[in-house]
């Protein structure tokens, strides 16, 4: 969305504006901020684009991130344009429609001529950058750049009154997170060719709890610097699509290079190939997608006394291929999908099975209320990409085992009160087979680090329910709301270790003057157990509120304020590592 121009009649009104404001902000010069995960696609032609308000209250991630809650998908979508600074993505803020099982993307993307720069700063010496600028634009190309730089170089308080320490110790939270992307894509009148190369550094330090921290304390030492990590992540991707259906057909064919490696030379190349294509008939259609994962790992031969790559599990080169036919009918009632999923593994994994995979939904009241189910399941890669976006704190010797989930079953309604409120409630039970849960890593019986180990579960059972509500309360104010509660049947462990009962997310925005927006969200997490040297230990409730403030100076630029965690808890994202207090960070961004 490009900025709305905007004058004034009096030049001095507008140049005080900027004088007040520039003041404001060298007072709020020591700013802070942590550090935003993000997952990247691998099907997806993705193109991160902005806009000009920009809330980014969670704005820093790596040590301050929340769990990601997460509703039940009631479909899949493949395509993605996505604007990086929406401000909310509830998934109740659209009402499902006869081709609501079907992707959906904009025919263009009006935001992609505009040049972005934002530069932010806080403390915890927090420093933020980015860039995205389209290098060559016509109706038929279009080349971009983006760039992020995300770092925070300043000590945690590891207190006693958290963890069994003599004193209370600052340990040395150093991380720095850097990505950069170039992307093509090339529009004929049917379809599009599109590509993109991407590579992500990340170097942080582990600075969680743990034994060798405890015995500093216990020799008079307040202070401690953990081990450093780096993670190198490598994309290529290539991608060629129709636009809709081609006469009766409709494809999607892409192939993707992944290449992570760490400090420790572990490495993993994956080469992941997509294929979907679609035949429509009148009222009905039928399609197929193929997916292929060809894995090849190079583990280090060394061990050491952290880590064993010599005995890792679940590390040797493999391939996983899925095949998943299906029906689609649709009607005046609704969508209806069947179809099956086929996995099959060579040279480890499962060796061969066979999904369920149907899904629809029911109109009950045309654009008011819609009923929705499904039964389906899934085969879950849990490469080391994958896993470090999840937990990067995990032991670089521990390669998680694939996740299976033979049946997941969910039943969903979706009503649209008033045109002012939208409802997302459901329920669902599934069930998985190896999965996977982070546990504190033991050295000995004694002993035990700060990175994490993994322990499965032969077969386990989840129940989970939710609601998401969005309320548009004047043009100016909307609120949203997500719930979700949790509940494991777990054998083999004691608990689902540090997985969360109960989440919610809540936030407002509010359109105070054209010139200023405001922000207000709140994270809570609770019912967290840790396994720590065998011992279950009780995790705090996440507790976060944040504020995020945005003021239009001129009609390119805007400065933005960030607080975050005001309550200023110590609450931890994984058992050892406490998340920074209270935070803010101040910036200028720009678009032009």
């Amino acid at each position: 969305m490009r900025l709305t121009q905007f004058t004034t009649t009096k030049n001095s009104f507008e140049m005080k504006r900027v004088i007040y404001m520039v003041g404001a902000l060298m007072c709020g010069a020591s700013v802070a901020s942590a550090q935003t995960a993000q997952t990247d696609t691998t099907i997806s032609r993705d193109i991160e684009i902005v806009k000009e308000y920009n809330p980014v209250i969670k704005e820093a991630g790596k040590i301050n991130t929340m769990p990601e809650l997460k509703t039940i998908e009631t479909k899949k979508i493949t395509p993605s344009y996505s604007v990086w600074t929406s401000s909310f993505n509830p998934r109740a803020d659209v009402m499902p429609t006869l081709d609501y099982a079907l992707a959906k993307e904009p025919d263009s993307n009006p935001y992609a001529s505009d040049y972005f720069a934002k530069l932010g700063a806080g403390n915890y010496t927090s420093f933020l950058g980015e860039i995205y600028a389209p290098l060559y634009k016509t109706d038929k190309w279009l080349i971009d750049i983006y760039g992020k730089h995300n770092s925070t170089m300043s000590d945690i308080t590891l207190s006693d009154d958290q963890y069994p320490l003599a004193t209370d110790v600052e340990s040395d939270a150093y991380s720095n997170d850097n990505k950069g992307r170039i992307s093509l894509l090339r529009s004929y009148r049917k379809s599009e060719l599109s590509a993109f190369s991407t590579l992500n550094f990340n170097k942080f330090r582990y600075y969680g709890y743990d034994s060798f921290i405890a015995d500093s304390a216990a020799v008079g030492k307040d202070t401690y610097k953990g081990g450093v990590q780096t993670f190198h992540n490598f994309d290529l991707n290539l991608r060629y699509k129709t636009k809709g259906y081609a006469e009766k057909w409709k494809y999607d064919l892409q192939a993707n290079y992944q290449r992570f490696s760490n400090k420790n030379e572990v490495v993993e190349n994956t080469i992941y190939t997509n294929l979907m294509g679609d035949y429509r008939m009148e009222s009905s259609s039928l399609s197929a997608i193929f997916e292929m994962y060809n894995i090849i790992m190079d583990m280090p031969s060394d061990s050491g006394y952290l880590y064993d790559f010599k005995h890792v599990e679940n590390a040797s080169s493999h391939t996983v291929l899925k095949i998943s036919p299906s029906y689609r009918f649709e009607s005046n009632m609704g969508v209806f999908h069947i179809g099956v999923k086929g996995v099959f593994c060579i040279g480890q994994g499962r060796p061969g099975t066979i999904i369920p995979d149907i899904n629809g939904n029911i109109k009950i009241i045309d654009d008011k209320l819609y009923l929705y189910a499904g039964i389906t399941g899934d085969y879950e890669v849990n490469n080391y990409r994958h896993i470090t976006n999840v937990n990067p704190y995990v032991a670089p010797d521990v390669r998680v085992e694939d996740t299976y989930v033979p049946i997941d079953f969910y039943l969903g309604a979706k009503a649209n009160i008033y045109d002012k409120v939208n409802l997302d409630a459901f329920v669902g039970y599934k069930v998985l087979n190896n999965p996977y849960f982070f546990v504190n890593k033991g050295l000995d019986s004694t002993a035990f680090h700060h990175t994490f180990d993994v322990v499965k579960d032969k077969d386990a059972g989840l129940f989970n329910a939710g609601v998401a509500a969005i309320y548009n309360w004047t043009d100016k104010l909307g609120l949203t709301l997500q719930t979700k509660y949790n509940a494991w049947a777990v054998k083999k462990v004691d608990k689902p270790w540090q997985r969360p009962t109960f989440e919610l997310d809540f936030k407002t925005s509010y359109q105070i003057t054209d010139y200023l927006r405001t922000e207000l969200s709140y994270e809570f997490s609770g019912g967290r157990y840790a396994c720590v040297n065998g011992k279950s230990v009780k995790m705090d409730n996440i507790h976060d509120l944040s504020l995020g403030v945005n003021y239009r100076v001129l009609s390119f630029a805007n400065l933005f304020l960030n607080l975050n965690n005001i309550f200023a808890s110590e609450y931890q994202n994984w058992y050892g590592y406490t998340a920074q207090r209270f935070n803010l960070m101040g910036g200028l961004s720009v678009n032009f």
